[in-house]
């Protein structure tokens, strides 16, 4: 992993992303909008295993836990023993990933305007699905404890394709059965005004910026349920490169994160955009 310090008697979430299409050790992994498809995050055991009806069990983390996420440069240090999520975009066509040439021009919508070479996705194509289940199939081959499907809320956005919040509740439904049935647990990337619609079929929230937008006590439906939410808030310097890992944010940027209306049972970091190694805890 990368910076994280192993605290005594508590749990450590190392939540980096990999590429799953690429060679991953087998407890680190770095999050990248880079060439690449599936990226992994990393958090270590603590919680509990959910039975299922079938008899598997699923991992189920609980909040409060300390973690971190990296995006940019190679992880590190990989000694801390961590669970393991896969990332990938569920809602989004990424012209560089390994199977782009699956999807079908009708499976397109608009781009996206701070993503080159990114556009939405029609989440209720079988086509779609049948990729994005192939890419479970994946993570469940890497070893990988859970999921993280991201650009869930296409109809929050001119998307070009109609989506609505019943297409993402839907997708992400579906999403769960399929990731449950391989016994990996699932996230919910932001995606705030479906919560109470599939907050029974997730196992946590990741959250950017309810800080700054004032979204947090949204949130906390999850920490009110015991299921814990990873919150990232940018801290808007230039702090990425590895000479300045011990640069501080000021005191009034972290109790802004760290003090939000809502947040107080939150996994909250402060990062910066690139999601380097460098991160500032509350």
């Amino acid at each position: 992993m990368s910076s994280g310090r192993l605290l005594v008697k508590q749990t450590f979430v190392v939540f980096t992303i990999c590429l799953v299409w690429l060679s991953v050790p087998a407890n680190g992994h770095i999050h990248q909008r880079t060439p690449g498809g599936v990226h992994l995050r990393t958090l270590k055991r603590g919680g509990i295993n959910t039975n299922q009806s079938d008899g598997s069990s699923i991992w189920q983390p609980r909040p409060g836990v300390k973690w971190q996420i990296q995006l940019e440069n190679a992880v590190e240090d990989t000694s801390i023993n961590a669970e393991v999520i896969c990332y990938f975009s569920a809602g989004t066509y990424e012209e560089w990933r390994s199977d782009a040439d699956q999807f079908s021009s009708s499976d397109f919508g608009s781009s996206l305007d701070d993503w080159p070479g990114e556009r939405w996705l029609d989440i209720n194509s079988s086509n779609v699905r049948r990729i994005l289940s192939a890419r479970l199939d994946m993570a469940q081959k890497k070893g990988c404890d859970g999921v993280d499907p991201d650009n869930i809320d296409g109809y929050d956005n001119e998307n070009g394709l109609g989506l609505t919040t019943n297409d993402s509740i839907n997708l992400l439904k579906y999403l769960a059965n399929q990731a449950h049935s391989r016994g990996m647990s699932i996230g919910l990337k932001n995606g705030g005004d479906i919560i109470s619609d599939v907050i029974d079929n997730m196992q946590w929230s990741v959250n950017e910026q309810c800080a700054q937008y004032n979204e947090c006590d949204t949130y906390a439906a999850f920490t009110s349920v015991n299921k814990p939410v990873f919150h990232i808030e940018y801290s808007g310097e230039d702090v990425g490169s590895q000479r300045k890992l011990k640069i501080r944010v000021t005191e009034e940027k972290k109790s802004d994160a760290c003090h939000a209306e809502g947040a107080e049972k939150f996994s909250t970091v402060i990062k910066n955009m690139n999601l380097s190694a460098w991160v500032e805890y509350c």
